[in-house]
């Protein structure tokens, strides 16, 4: 099983897991022939795509990806939403399983500015997923996953400095911290559940401004002795379900 990072960032978010016969997509905010190209045009292997919540930088082309047979899935929320025009979207209950071709997928109920959506996703060749963005808490402490997707947006610090610096105003990072996940609390997320435990660790949506991903990555591989990656595009992280 693969991790492939299609882009993760403010200007559009999309990732794939690929087990070589099957894709996941996990967002829908880059542009369907983006995905293609990052997905070796093998769109026929694609089952389903989840959306996490409506901002655009993550469900944007939903309805473009419709348009090309996938079938996309998500909150109640973005299917209200009359922004854009979701073709056959299917609503996910939370805490209700669902079987998305060979994925299992458990959707729980996150903390953003709008209702949105973190995922448990199993399958037989990587074990437990558990992915989370824009959420300045999750929602639910899951031990015994094996690999993490989650968002470690700004630092405290950096965030700090920014403002002070004014290259942030105020009002700015007070919406960044009541709508997106700090590095401090990622890692106490990651200790409540016991990410010692896991065999990856990704980073996702990193602040431009308001991070230093090389820092993020050595500070969390150093706190649980994880293998950790930084979602940026184009980044590969292979899933085994077994530790190597």
């Amino acid at each position: 099983m693969k991790l492939i990072v299609i882009n993760s960032n403010s200007a559009g978010n999309a990732y794939a897991l690929d087990t070589g016969s099957e894709i996941l997509l996990l967002e829908a905010g880059i542009k369907m022939p983006d995905v293609k190209r990052a997905i070796d045009f093998r769109l026929n292997k694609v089952v389903g795509c989840l959306t996490s919540h409506r901002h655009a930088d993550h469900a944007k082309y939903a309805t473009e990806y419709s348009r090309f047979g996938v079938k996309v899935y998500g909150c109640q929320d973005l299917a209200d939403n009359k922004q854009f025009a979701y073709e056959g979207y299917k609503v996910l209950q939370p805490e209700k399983t669902a079987r998305i071709g060979s994925f299992s997928v458990v959707p729980f109920h996150n903390n953003h500015d709008v209702e949105i959506y973190g995922y448990l996703i199993r399958h037989k060749d990587m074990g437990t997923l558990l992915f989370s963005t824009d959420s300045y808490k999750i929602g639910k402490t899951i031990r015994g996953i094996d690999h993490f997707l989650i968002e470690a947006n700004y630092s405290d610090e950096l965030l700090k400095q920014n403002v002070w610096n004014g290259k942030v105003d105020k009002a700015q990072a007070d919406r960044i911290m009541l709508s997106h996940m700090s590095l401090e609390y990622c890692i106490k997320y990651l200790q409540d559940c016991k990410a010692e435990n896991a065999k990856t660790i990704t980073l996702c949506h990193l602040s431009e401004r308001n991070s230093d991903p090389d820092l993020f990555c050595r500070t969390v591989a150093s706190a649980f002795a994880v293998p950790t990656f930084w979602a940026t595009k184009g980044t590969i992280v292979n899933l085994n379900k077994e530790t190597i």
